[in-house]
């Protein structure tokens, strides 16, 4: 829509030149472009939606070319399906046309192209992932020319709803009212201090969006695909379960037909290229960074972040009880955030938080769910983030991340000094939950923070372990005094 058109219009860079703008403008119209080819895409297989079924004459071949698997939900034949190697797959295609249409989803031979190839999961996308396990498989085996070519065959009265989704949450349009909302505070760097940052937004632990502040990099100012190209070429970066070179990458952005594209999000950046690292700097309201006293040793912090629209991030809450904030370097990302004690719709998730279940893709979760956060108690707060802005996440709340259009970031997480209590308690009470190092070190870690702390900011440990005093003191003493009987006893809420 016309809307939708004129919000992701925001997303292109700022320009320096005439014509860098005449390039972007380029860019821009490829992208709708690409966003209308993309809707008009019928199913491949020509899986059809269940409904359609009552209007079709015929009948569904889904049952009769099951046998003995058609009492199993369409869920549960692809479980049972994901457990063949590629052969085996490609045989059961061959049994029946129902089967051919299971045998075919892409989230059947998507793992099989990330897990079953290589241990670096590295692939050379083309068309599907059926396609690119067979030109993976190809290339690894060095055969010369060029690979089979994979041609779908249309299967007629096919109707399932699990098959096709995929497919509608691939191909849909993002709608406006997915992006109309803006209630997020925005405020600018030019009138912010970072004792006001701490006090209006830090401390009560308030998202905002902060502008004229990434505007100033030299990341911001340089960072297009030509010069990416050059100045990281051959560089591989992790890329979910793949390492891939940022060719590869870029190649399976313009290529992909995802509904849950694979998202490139690594925390290596910074000695795989160490001119990323040097092309932005830390602003002042984030730079007290207490995870900084652990060296080397402290936990993975930093990540560069890269995506085709529709990729993202599903509903979390940042790890460590840390704060974090995102820079948008290119690109339009929407955000949506709920209080630490609200749970998201359509989100369900452990008593420790250690496991969160959320709908597969996030066009599944806006289509889904969206409308329903008007039946919440409490309203999300909405964003969205452009070119040049940056995001300030408080600790605990839930959050989920949609990019509109291509998008590339740089994001941090950090451990305050107002926060240091939480963290502390965090650490100790739930070791397991801890992130970003390895497995056999999270028993210790706790104590590993707290020498650190002890030998480089004593001043800082001292005055959070008094306010945890302070804070266990008043939970018994409300304990006590018959506040359990409310609340079914006291917990840590920091």
């Amino acid at each position: 829509s016309k809307a939708t058109v004129s919000v992701l219009n925001c997303a292109r860079p700022v320009p320096s030149t005439m014509t860098r703008m005449a390039g972007v403008k380029r860019r821009r119209d490829a992208q709708e472009l690409a966003e209308e080819e993309r809707r008009a895409r019928p199913h491949p297989y020509g899986v059809a939606p269940l409904g359609n079924m009552y209007m079709a004459s015929g009948g569904n071949v889904r049952s009769p070319g099951l046998g003995e698997l058609h009492g199993l939900t369409d869920t549960v034949v692809g479980e049972v399906l994901g457990y063949l190697l590629a052969p085996d797959l490609a045989e059961m295609a061959r049994v029946s046309r129902s089967l051919y249409a299971f045998s075919h989803a892409d989230d059947l031979w998507k793992p099989l192209v990330l897990f079953a190839l290589r241990e670096d999961g590295k692939f050379f996308f083309r068309d599907s992932w059926k396609q690119t396990y067979l030109d993976t498989k190809w290339r690894l085996a060095g055969r010369e020319g060029a690979p089979p070519t994979h041609v779908p065959i249309q299967v007629k009265n096919f109707f399932s709803d699990t098959l096709f989704h995929p497919h509608r949450d691939a191909s849909m349009p993002i709608l406006d009212k997915w992006v109309r909302v803006e209630n997020v505070q925005r405020v600018s760097a030019k009138g912010m201090s970072k004792a006001d940052f701490v006090e209006k937004f830090e401390n009560p632990g308030v998202p905002c969006v902060i502008t004229d502040l990434v505007t100033e990099w030299d990341a911001f100012k340089k960072w297009d695909w030509e010069y990416i190209l050059k100045q990281w070429k051959g560089a591989s970066f992790q890329c979910e379960a793949a390492k891939l070179t940022i060719e590869e990458f870029k190649t399976y952005c313009d290529r992909q037909y995802d509904d849950r594209p694979i998202y490139l999000f690594d925390s290596k950046f910074g000695e795989t290229v160490p001119s990323i690292a040097e092309q932005y700097t830390v602003p002042d309201y984030f730079n007290d960074d207490l995870f900084k006293h652990l060296g080397a040793s402290r936990p993975d912090f930093r990540w560069l972040i890269m995506g085709p629209t529709r990729s993202g991030s599903s509903f979390h809450k940042d790890p460590n009880s840390t704060d974090a904030w995102n820079a948008c370097i290119w690109g339009l990302k929407k955000w949506i955030f709920f209080p630490p004690s609200v749970v998201p719709p359509g989100v369900m998730c452990s008593a420790d938080g250690a496991d969160v279940t959320s709908p597969i893709s996030l066009v599944e979760w806006f289509a889904n769910y969206y409308d329903r956060c008007e039946e919440v108690a409490v309203r999300p707060l909405e964003a969205l983030v452009r070119p040049g802005e940056m995001m300030y996440i408080p600790h605990g709340w839930w959050h989920l991340c949609l990019n509109l259009t291509p998008t590339l970031c740089i994001t941090q997480n950090y451990a305050s000094r107002a926060g240091l209590p939480r963290i502390l308690s965090f650490l100790r009470e739930q070791p397991h939950c801890i992130s970003g190092v390895a497995c056999e070190r999270r028993d210790t870690f706790a104590a590993e923070f707290t020498d650190a702390l002890r030998a480089n900011a004593p001043d800082m440990l001292d005055e959070a372990e008094a306010a945890l005093q302070k804070t266990v003191t008043s939970s018994w003493a409300t304990a006590l005094e018959g506040g359990a009987d409310e609340g079914g006893g006291f917990a840590f809420d920091f």
